[in-house]
């Protein structure tokens, strides 16, 4: 049987690299560099695979390559295979942002990613071309192929609600707030911006729970076997929670991985604490007037409703979680302290917000 596929990539050494490939393989093969390349190609000639980049312009020296661009492509390959099911392979740099891009376009209908450059060794570009086939049947319907994979590397994405890595959630409102407090500390960084260690003893200092450093060990446990089996199922990736995502250092502590990166890492708990005490209250009236705005009110009840999980918290925390301005966080919290239903307990470096 004779295969054909469709190249799509913008870098003419890549390109050059794929067909020697292709060739040593007897594929036959047509390149195109751009979004408006394939897509004239697409609408002539059928193809038995795809192998596609992620960052391509939409039309040949205009413009700038997008991730957006390769998105679209794959979407309209989807749509135009029907019910046939010709192999997508995306191929991706080592980039960052390589692995969460590629988790997105396998959950669009990518059967599988390759990364660039492509191994010499073990699984090469042709090996991944020929298990591709093998697992497809034309007159069956489109099955996304699922292939296991190391974990190379991921962002680790903090939202107000959730936590992502690589774009899968990992960590959000359902899960006990011990964690989510927990993954906040470990944000932390030395003044070299390298993650810094914690022991659990410091942990569960900083987070406010009575069980000490077993507690603190506990839920790292059971989040790292809750990534691992999440990130298997829904990606193929598999990680070694206690090597790649969090780190127990016998002699330092905890820290994050070499392999995670961090989205906007707050400095949560700086020696620097900008956090309100009573006597700042006092002194700031002028510069604290109450403000009633609809923002605020939702503000005030989202701070509400997470001291009654969470217990306490910090300023720095809620600005981070909610998006919130500074002098809009300040307002609320003062605005529910003389409502007499928070209270602020310990010094300004290291205290905290309960409930009253």
């Amino acid at each position: 049987m004779t295969y054909k596929a469709l190249v799509v990539d913008d870098d003419p050494d890549v390109l050059e690299i794929v067909g020697e490939i292709l060739d040593s393989i007897d594929h036959q093969h047509d390149d195109a560099t751009c979004q408006e390349e394939a897509r004239q190609l697409l609408a002539r000639n059928r193809y038995s695979y795809y192998l596609l980049d992620l960052e391509i312009p939409v039309r040949s020296g205009k413009g700038f390559p997008r991730i957006q661009s390769g998105e679209n492509l794959l979407g309209e390959i989807i749509r135009r295979r029907g019910t046939r099911r010709e192999p997508v392979i995306v191929i991706t740099g080592h980039g960052k942002h390589g692995p969460d891009l590629a988790v997105r376009m396998m959950r669009l209908g990518a059967s599988d990613y390759v990364s660039k450059p492509f191994p010499s060794t073990g699984r090469t570009l042709d090996i991944a071309i020929r298990e591709a086939l093998a697992g497809g049947d034309k007159e069956t319907p489109v099955r996304i192929v699922s292939r296991r994979r190391p974990f190379e590397g991921g962002e680790l994405t903090f939202y107000p609600s959730r936590v992502e890595l690589c774009g899968i959630k990992v960590c959000g409102d359902e899960d006990s707030g011990m964690i989510r407090r927990i993954l906040d500390v470990l944000q932390v960084v030395d003044a070299q911006g390298r993650p810094r260690s914690f022991s659990g003893e410091e942990l569960a200092e900083m987070i406010g729970t009575d069980g000490g450093p077993t507690a603190v060990a506990g839920v790292i446990r059971n989040f790292r076997r809750r990534v691992q089996r999440t990130l298997l199922a829904e990606a193929g990736i598999e990680i070694d929670p206690a090597v790649d995502l969090i780190v127990n250092d016998r002699q330092h502590g905890y820290r994050f991985s070499g392999k995670i990166s961090v989205v906007e890492r707050p400095n949560l708990f700086a020696v620097e604490s900008d956090e309100i005490c009573d006597a700042e209250v006092a002194g700031q009236d002028e510069d604290l007037e109450a403000s009633n705005t609809p923002d605020e009110d939702s503000l005030a009840c989202w701070i509400l409703a997470e001291l009654k999980k969470a217990g306490r918290i910090r300023k720095q925390q809620i600005i981070q979680r909610t998006g919130c301005s500074d002098s809009t966080v300040r307002r609320a919290l003062v605005r529910l302290r003389e409502e007499g239903k928070i209270a602020f307990v310990g010094s300004a470096r290291s205290g905290y917000w309960r409930l009253a």
